[in-house]
């Protein structure tokens, strides 16, 4: 496993740490003139998945079975001082976003403000208003899905941002229409399998830290039938602690028919152009539609967008569900899919299938830069169905089971597997979700 600065992490955490300690003393004078209400709750998600085959599937599924893929815990304290201002804290333990291992996070830690019944206004770590299910996506009880459908809800690099948001609210007896916006900056990890060794790479997950400053717009509509709509518009510009990214790959003639991809400025070739900071664009659009006879149907749409690089992240994804209740039980089937940007995948391809003959001076060492120049890519082209169930034992606690069958296509980034082109994965699910 490659890890590029990993000890930021921990500053980063800490910094997170002392911005809640901040926010909670700013709010603390409020404790003696005013109303002081505290609640604290909690929600968790004890998550077995196994799969058909013996590669791992995001992160962490395999034949041998995983607690790690869907299983989270966490606390939340809600503090009212007043009719206006309040505080809220979540903290989380769950599988870490820049190992393979567990770790506790700060989730949201932000000071609240509520001038009025259709103002509100927000500052400190908060979630982003992107997809249907983003502010809840920790929280298993809040949907019926063994697990939110990862071709959609893999968008954005994370669902957290530090700095400041509004939200207006217009109200009638017939609709809601809110519009929210926020302004801030984040620290998460692009995750990249290597398939080959070649220092400084080594075969094995990658984890690259990014930072981002991010800008973003969001409109939903709920009406009297509880049916929602929503659409977003969402802006990030991204600067790796890895220094500038590829923005192409430039080929190299060798001889005629012969030659490679250029993915390092070490090899001979006219340079690799590169890029100071990615500008990335998120587009989402969806609808929550209840339907006759206890049913409803979700649809959710993202194109994610990325206008100074060629890379696999430039993609577009969606899917499509239908629920039906019946009593306790809530069973579901959906469609979801991601695919990387034509061109995009177009050179992916290019690059996979490019090799040297061996007669060509360190072809071995050229050939291995083609399938990492290929890893560090991105690329997706995948889709998948699932057919599951939710049983509600209590207002707090829901048990669901799922089935989910994934095809591949050219390449899926999701896979850690020496060949991610033409698999079928076949994803069993078992989970518990509860309140307390």
């Amino acid at each position: 496993m490659y890890s590029i600065l990993p000890h930021r992490h921990l500053l980063y955490t800490c910094r997170q740490m002392w911005w809640a300690i901040f926010i909670f003393l700013l709010a603390i004078p409020g404790y003696a003139e005013n109303r002081f209400d505290i609640h604290l709750s909690g929600f968790g998600t004890a998550g077995f998945a196994i799969s058909d085959q013996d590669f791992i599937y995001q992160r962490f599924i395999d034949d041998g079975g995983t607690l790690q893929r869907d299983s989270v815990i966490g606390i939340q304290l809600d503090a009212q001082f007043n009719d206006t201002w309040g505080l809220t804290l979540q903290t989380k333990g769950a599988a870490s976003g820049h190992d393979e291992g567990w770790e506790p996070t700060l989730s949201w830690a932000f000071l609240s403000w509520r001038p009025s019944n259709d103002w509100l206004l927000r500052a400190g770590k908060l979630r982003l208003p992107l997809m249907h299910y983003s502010a809840n996506s920790d929280v298993g009880m809040t949907f019926d899905f063994a697990r939110l459908p990862i071709e959609v809800y893999s968008l954005m690099p994370t669902t957290d941002v530090t700095g400041l948001a509004f939200s207006k609210t217009w109200f009638n007896q017939q609709q809601e229409l809110t519009l929210e916006s926020y302004l801030g900056q984040a620290h998460t990890d692009w995750r990249y399998f290597i398939r080959e060794n070649s220092p400084p790479f080594t075969t094995g997950p990658m984890y690259i830290g990014v930072d981002l400053d991010m800008i973003g717009l969001s409109l939903s509509l709920h009406n009297a039938n509880e049916n929602t709509w929503h659409i977003g518009l969402h802006r990030a510009n991204l600067n790796s602690d890895y220094g500038d990214l590829p923005s192409d790959y430039p080929f190299v003639q060798i001889m005629p028919g012969v030659g490679y991809y250029q993915m390092d400025s070490n090899f001979p070739g006219p340079g690799v152009p590169t890029a100071s900071e990615l500008h990335i664009y998120v587009f989402t659009i969806g609808a929550e539609i209840n339907l006759p006879y206890d049913s409803q149907l979700i649809a959710e749409y993202g194109r994610r967008r990325i206008t100074n690089a060629t890379m696999g992240p430039d993609t577009s994804a969606a899917y499509l569900a239908l629920k039906k209740t019946i009593g306790h039980w809530t069973s579901y089937l959906y469609w979801s899919g991601i695919r990387t940007d034509g061109p995009v995948l177009d050179l992916y391809v290019a690059i996979e299938n490019n090799r040297v003959p061996d007669f060509i001076p360190e072809a071995a060492m050229i050939n291995a830069s083609q399938r990492i120049g290929a890893d560090l890519l991105g690329a997706f082209d995948q889709h998948s169905w699932a057919i599951g169930a939710s049983y509600t034992l209590s207002p707090t606690s829901k048990l669901k089971a799922e089935w989910l069958y994934t095809r591949t296509g050219e390449v899926s980034s999701f896979i850690d597997s020496q060949d991610s082109r033409g698999q079928d994965i076949h994803v069993f699910s078992l989970s518990y979700s509860f309140l307390f």
